[in-house]
């Protein structure tokens, strides 16, 4: 079996005006599948359509081998039809971080995106940032600040065979872990739980993961907070804000936190510098020292 680009895309209708076929999804993905013997041909082909998942577009043939081949619509199997993990797939040879562990990560975010592409992180090669400024450093990593020419994922355009991206030359944070080019403890555990609390409650947006190619050590991609910490805030707006204000802004924090206990974590760093002010949230951020409740922490294991 084998993935391939088909070139012309499959016939949809008929346009009497040019008195020639209409065709769909130019240069799409499609699965090309031997056929074991080439006898009875007609009887394999009819026994494909009643086993398999994939939509049969026709028949092909190879010119060195001779053999024959269906061809198929490139369906995932979970949700039998072309959904987001395939178009994700597809795309897994392209790039590398040329690291295992971090290319694993990414690509099983990719692979459990069957509905929403926002569970899904990219990896972003670094000149795809301009006007990257420093904002400031943590007890692991530097902070700065870019613009994302790009923008991040919205949707497949199945007429141009692409992704779809909204925002481009969006404002992002690049979270630069220290000597994370030999892959620390705390910037796995960074990606994981980060990745965790963004999907399952909607914190600080993870979008992707880079490479800084001066000091090669990883960058996460993430959502900027334009008001920056909670400290800032409330030096500049203390005065300013309401009790509804400050309310509303306590409860974020305790319903954020509440959903890390009730995932068996500690944070195990939490002040007021870590959790980031947004226009509509306040989020807690830096999850590089969280673990679980149980740890030994005489052990070093990523978790």
């Amino acid at each position: 079996m084998y993935i391939a680009n088909w070139i012309n895309g499959f016939v949809h209708d008929w346009d009497y005006k040019s008195q020639s076929w209409r065709r769909k999804d130019q240069n799409m993905y499609v699965i090309l599948k031997y056929f074991n013997t080439v006898e009875n041909i007609a009887s394999v082909f009819e026994n494909s359509k009643k086993t398999t998942i994939h939509k049969i577009y026709g028949i092909t043939q190879k010119p060195g081998t001779k053999n024959y081949m269906i061809v198929l619509n490139n369906t995932c199997k979970k949700c039998n039809y072309e959904c987001n993990v395939t178009h994700y797939q597809q795309n897994f040879k392209n790039w590398t971080s040329d690291n295992n562990d971090i290319d694993k990560f990414i690509q099983d975010t990719q692979l459990s995106a069957h509905k929403y592409t926002t569970s899904a992180l990219e990896w972003i090669p670094y000149n795809r940032f301009h006007n990257i400024e420093y904002i400031a450093k943590g007890g692991f990593s530097k902070i700065y600040k870019a613009n994302w020419i790009d923008g991040y994922i919205h949707k497949w355009n199945r007429y141009n065979n692409n992704w779809e991206r909204q925002d481009k030359n969006m404002v992002v944070a690049l979270k630069s872990l220290n000597d994370s080019k030999n892959i620390t403890l705390e910037f796995m555990n960074e990606l994981i739980f980060h990745h965790e609390v963004e999907f399952d409650h909607g914190s600080v947006k993870f979008y992707g993961i880079t490479q800084d190619p001066e000091t090669n050590n990883y960058v996460m991609i993430l959502e900027y907070a334009d008001d920056g910490s909670l400290r800032k805030y409330l030096d500049a707006n203390f005065n300013k804000l309401n009790w509804k204000s400050k309310i509303i802004c306590l409860f974020e924090i305790i319903t954020e936190l509440e959903f890390i206990h009730e995932n068996n974590l500690i944070h195990r760093d939490l002040h007021i510098g870590n959790i980031l002010k947004f226009q509509y949230k306040t989020a807690i951020t830096d999850m590089g020292l969280c673990k679980p409740a149980n740890c030994n922490t005489q052990k070093n294991h990523i978790y």
